[in-house]
């Protein structure tokens, strides 16, 4: 039976890592629960922003062309995402315009350059015809690497613009903006003012709304998970702080772990006595994965919380950028 119980614990356990794991030396029997096939059971998938490109790119000095000659097929390559033409064009030495800086911006942004597509939308002036595009793909720029304060001044700067104020074309879609921005800075007052002007009539701005009000309520919200609980309860039932902490697969491996050298240990005391070697060897591991178990449940609260804020942080930024795209296609 104590040979049986071993093999099974050894076929679930595996020594591949994964990612949040609590570190030190009393972690390392939590570490190795974590990683088995059963402990990496993810429930949590957020989609996939790319990080950010910090390689410059130099265009040419001034020309004496002038890029509304070429203006229509330059945004049609943008539009159907022909990003090697429309680099290419953008490279080509037209006259300085506010035209050609927000479509150098785009491409640059295509290319998920944010710094340098951050710095050519804010040279487009709010009151021209691409004014606003530029303003809300240079916020989403700067959200994407985190400039936060930076893109609220942007917001802010041109809030007095009648197309951004109640009642224009933008303004919701600027609230939606203001409000992501308050949740990434975890500003509690601003977002619940904000958010409480959301109207989800617009469909190319409801889903945004709808997820970001989601992400608010449960961000301020005052419930909030308990280190010293997880830990308790792990103490109590191995694993039990685990799926507490929301991480239901490691919890169920820390049970089966601490329960079968758990038994193993039992039924050496049973059948060779206590002093016997095995008894001793399936005692120590038990007491190590169970005490692993107490401690990794206590630091996985902190743990699934940073791993919950950054998984919440790129749900805004996906839901700044999404209605842009509907909005300004």
């Amino acid at each position: 039976m104590p040979r049986l119980l071993l093999s099974l614990l050894l076929l679930l356990l595996t020594l591949q890592s994964a990612s949040g794991q609590v570190k030190g030396l009393l972690g390392l029997p939590d570490r190795i629960m974590s990683s088995s096939r059963i402990g990496r059971v993810s429930s949590r998938e957020v989609p996939k922003i790319p990080i950010p490109d910090s390689s410059k790119v130099i265009f040419p000095s001034s020309g004496t062309e002038f890029i509304s000659e070429d203006y229509d097929f330059f945004k049609y390559l943008l539009d159907n995402e022909y990003s090697l033409d429309a680099r290419t064009l953008s490279k080509h030495p037209y006259s300085s315009s506010d035209t050609l800086d927000f479509l150098r911006a785009k491409v640059l942004f295509s290319d998920r350059k944010l710094s340098q597509a951050a710095d050519l939308f804010s040279k487009v002036p709010v009151s021209s015809v691409f004014g606003p595009e530029s303003l809300f793909y240079g916020v989403v720029s700067l959200s994407t690497l985190g400039e936060y304060d930076r893109a609220s001044w942007m917001m802010e700067s041109a809030s007095e613009e009648p197309v951004f104020s109640e009642g224009g074309p933008y303004s919701e879609l600027a609230l939606l903006q203001n409000a992501g921005l308050a949740l990434l800075r975890g500003n509690r007052d601003d977002w619940l003012r904000l958010s409480g002007g959301f109207t989800y009539s617009d469909y190319t701005l409801e889903e945004s709304e709808q997820i970001l009000s989601e992400i608010g309520s449960a961000r301020f919200s005052s419930r909030h998970r308990m280190a010293g609980v997880a830990a308790v309860a792990s103490a109590i039932i191995p694993g039990a702080g685990k799926i507490y902490a929301g991480r239901l697969g490691e919890g169920v491996a820390a049970f089966l772990t601490v329960g079968s050298l758990g038994a193993v240990t039992a039924e050496n005391w049973s059948k060779h006595g206590m002093k016997d070697w095995r008894t001793i060897v399936s005692g120590a591991l038990c007491a190590s994965f169970y005490l692993g178990n107490i401690y990794g449940s206590y630091m996985s609260v902190s743990i699934e919380k940073d791993e919950r804020l950054a998984a919440e942080n790129t749900l805004v930024l996906y839901h700044l950028h999404l209605p842009l795209r509907s909005i300004f296609r």
